[in-house]
């Protein structure tokens, strides 16, 4: 298994409200622990730092072109958040809602989704890197013009995601469950899939499969 860098966080952080917690003058947040409530911003970039959300509600929360680091979000509800042009570094998701999220145009590096639910969450054109996917519902999810490096795929609902245009060497998709995939066929070479799955994908390419 790939080894992924955990998040730097202090063994006892601070409990605080997002209120308390966030300076809207900096946009920042940092080594604390916040349960419950709702997130608010100015709509603008944010830094979240060393930090720890649980049952957090940041529906609809906008901050493109940020930086979150070593932070972890556990049952939280990120629907229609914007992360684009992000940066998510050493962080972990654990039975996150994402439905809808967007994380497009952003780097990922030492990320961890765990039992999250990200219908529709878009990965757009980042570059996702040491980033490992496990057990999420990620149906009808976009990695178009993603660059994977390190990433690994566990047992995820990926029926009509879409990969096209990212090239999926080195990508183990074997455990994943789809009925359809999106995916350019000039980089679909080295990904390593399941008999039954290679035969979908040829009958999607309009080859006639003899049984």
């Amino acid at each position: 298994m790939m080894k992924i860098q955990q998040p730097k966080i202090g063994k006892a952080l601070p409990g605080a409200d997002w209120e308390e917690a966030f300076d809207l003058d900096e946009g920042t947040v940092h080594s604390v622990c916040i349960e419950g409530g709702t997130a608010f911003s100015d709509g603008g970039r944010v830094r979240l730092d060393g930090a720890e959300f649980r049952k957090v509600d940041f529906r609809g929360f906008e901050a493109p072109g940020s930086e979150v680091l070593d932070s972890v979000f556990d049952g939280c509800d990120l629907s229609n958040a914007d992360f684009s042009r992000s940066s998510l570094h050493r962080c972990v998701f654990r039975r996150v809602k994402l439905t809808g999220a967007v994380f497009s145009e952003s780097s990922l590096r030492d990320v961890r989704f765990e039992h999250c639910a990200g219908r529709y969450a878009s990965f757009n054109f980042s570059k996702i890197e040491r980033v490992r996917f496990d057990d999420n519902e990620l149906a009808s999810a976009d990695f178009v013009g993603c660059e994977l490096k390190g990433v690994e795929f566990g047992k995820n609902q990926l029926d009509d995601a879409s990969f096209l245009d990212t090239d999926l060497a080195g990508i183990d998709l074997t455990r994943a469950e789809y009925a359809n995939l999106t995916v350019s066929p000039q980089l679909l070479a080295g990904c390593r899939v399941t008999r039954d799955q290679a035969v979908g994908f040829a009958r999607t390419f309009g080859l006639e499969i003899e049984e």
